[in-house]
């Protein structure tokens, strides 16, 4: 009776932990594609653009911001006419208002007009707010210069240009440097939650040529480091010529731009974005420049920005993407301000290097018109993705490597994908729910599916396209919806390894699912101690000198009736 209750517990723990696994291969059967779970949880997970802080603090930012706005608009609506440069006091605080009927404006002219002044280090310190009033022009053209602008605990000045041309010069080897400065700390300003110093033209046009910005802006895009803001009626104009922005909020930010250059420029190290192009920023043009180490995106454009072209750019372990588009309509229907209802689109990517970002080396959603060539995407969670586009839209001769999850995903979308070389991903080439015509691309080391087609793919077409690499599938084409059929041609699968083991997939089992250590532990634990328990127990009827263990741990045999005489040694 006594070994069929232990027998009864041992075979209890062994289906508990049996149910246990088990549940958990339902959950995440072999027979799904794993990748679609990682990419599910992954959607959730959204990179932090900056440190969390608290309701009081952002709140505070967004007061200083609405006070900003508030400045602003009062000093334009209140310009002297005819008036030479005077200062303005408005709450205490005082701008230096430089009006159009002086000549253009130079750094001298700030010192003149005590708005600056020269530190013992050669520094140039902005002491007041200056504002470039509509029709006038300020030139700082000083290589080998710092400006430094007043940003501290008690207040911070800004440097505004509004219909105005203001222009940032050095020279190349001697940049003029512009950054905050807390003259208390006497190092630039290292909070925003108190403000910080920042650059802005507004429907103007703006020139930083060989310039040096760092740790400027805060809170909102107009206030976010160096911005380019344009109106209803006047876009912003500009370039940034060989000029590096580095540790601001936004490394460089463009709102209603139109036909900006952007040439041989650095943004890194910002707590958004390096370069953001938003709301209806169209004609930007971007060559030979890179984005490294930004909190979300190294380039990014979204809310109706359109006609972007990206030349030879390097965008490089950024939070979330290298480049980023969004060209979702701004309305889904009919709105209060009559929001447009197109999509946006037409992007370039021309060449480029897009390595190790956080989530996607190319990321476009929503848009129309998109052409991705020659680029080199290598290291990031997914190669290229494509989410909604419509055609014609294209990814080709690309060089994709070494991406976790998928090298080239589509989904929900129209494209064709032709002509490139992937290799390392799980899944090199990935169509979902999507009209794609994959051509000619060369697939090597896939760990899952060399091209996976899934859904509602109707239109969809794998032709001549050579694969290599182990996994359970090379094309994967099962899991179409009903009905639907994709066109097969050509395709070179020698290379192929059926793995109906998937290694892979039992190697990160565990890493992927980490409660199932804890389950083994709590129901293993007492299947362990069972066989324990049952090896040490004797058998009823043997003698316990016949196991070792117990002989080992039998105390010594003492004879009492034998006595040790008294003497003997």
């Amino acid at each position: 009776m006594r070994r069929a209750l232990t027998t009864a517990r041992l075979l209890g723990a062994a289906a508990l932990a049996l149910a246990a696994v088990g549940m958990l291969l339902v959950t995440h059967p072999l027979s799904a594609d794993r990748s679609e779970r990682v990419a599910g949880k992954a959607a959730t997970r959204q990179t932090p653009a900056t440190a969390p802080i608290s309701r009081v603090d952002a709140e505070r930012q967004s007061a200083l911001v609405a006070q900003e706005d508030q400045r602003l608009l009062t000093l334009v609506t209140s310009v002297r006419p005819g008036a030479g440069p005077y200062l303005q006091d408005l709450g205490g605080v005082q701008t230096l208002v430089l009006t159009a009927g002086g000549l253009s404006y130079g750094l001298a002219d700030l010192e003149r007009l005590g708005a600056a002044e020269v530190q013992p280090d050669g520094a140039v310190l902005l002491t007041r707010h200056v504002f470039v009033a509509p029709g006038a022009r300020l030139t700082i053209e000083a290589p080998g210069t710092t400006l430094r602008l007043r940003s501290q605990q008690s207040g911070f000045v800004s440097l505004v240009a509004w219909k105005a041309d203001l222009a940032l010069s050095g020279a190349e080897g001697r940049p003029l440097t512009v950054t905050s400065w807390d003259p208390g700390l006497q190092r630039p300003d290292p909070s925003t939650i108190d403000g910080r110093a920042y650059v802005r033209d507004v429907s103007g046009g703006m020139v930083v040529r060989f310039v040096e910005a760092s740790d400027l802006g805060f809170w909102a895009g107009r206030t976010s480091g160096v911005a380019w803001t344009g109106s209803s009626t006047t876009a912003a104009t500009g370039a940034a010529i060989g000029s590096t922005f580095r540790h601001n909020h936004y490394g460089a930010f463009t709102s209603r731009g139109e036909g900006l250059t952007v040439t041989d420029s650095d943004f890194s190290g910002n707590t958004v974005d390096g370069l953001l192009l938003h709301r209806s920023t169209a004609g930007t043009t971007i060559t030979n420049s890179t984005a490294r180490n930004n909190g979300r995106h190294g380039f990014s454009a979204d809310h109706g920005s359109e006609l972007i072209s990206y030349a030879g750019v390097t965008a490089e372990r950024n939070g979330a993407c290298g480049i980023f588009f969004s060209g979702a309509p701004l309305s889904i229907g009919q709105s209060a301000g009559g929001a447009s209802l197109r999509a946006y689109g037409q992007v370039l990517v021309s060449g480029g290097v897009f390595r190790g970002n956080g989530k996607a080396g190319v990321r476009v959603v929503d848009g129309q018109s998109v052409d991705v060539t020659d680029a080199q995407v290598a290291d990031n969670t997914d190669g290229i993705v494509l989410a909604g586009t419509a055609a014609p839209t294209k990814i080709a001769h690309t060089t994709v490597t070494g991406n976790r999850r998928f090298g080239i995903s589509v989904s929900a979308a129209s494209a064709t994908v032709t002509g490139n070389d992937l290799s390392g991903s799980e899944t090199a080439i990935r169509v979902r729910d999507a009209a794609v015509a994959v051509t000619g691309n060369s697939v090597r080391r896939a760990t899952r599916h060399a091209i996976s087609v899934v859904g509602a793919a109707n239109g969809s077409s794998l032709e001549r396209n050579t694969i290599g690499g182990r996994g359970p599938s090379g094309l994967d084409v099962y899991r179409v919806n009903t009905g639907v059929t994709v066109v097969e041609s050509g395709n070179d699968v020698e290379g192929w390894t059926q793995d109906r083991d998937d290694a892979v997939y039992w190697s990160q089992f565990i890493p992927n699912h980490p409660m199932l250590l804890l389950w083994v532990v709590l129901l293993g634990a007492p299947l362990f101690l069972t066989l324990r328990g049952r090896r040490q127990r004797l058998v009823p009827g043997t003698s316990p000198y016949l196991d070792e263990l117990r002989r080992e741990r039998a105390p010594h045999q003492v004879h009492v009736e034998r006595r040790v005489a008294r003497g003997s040694t």
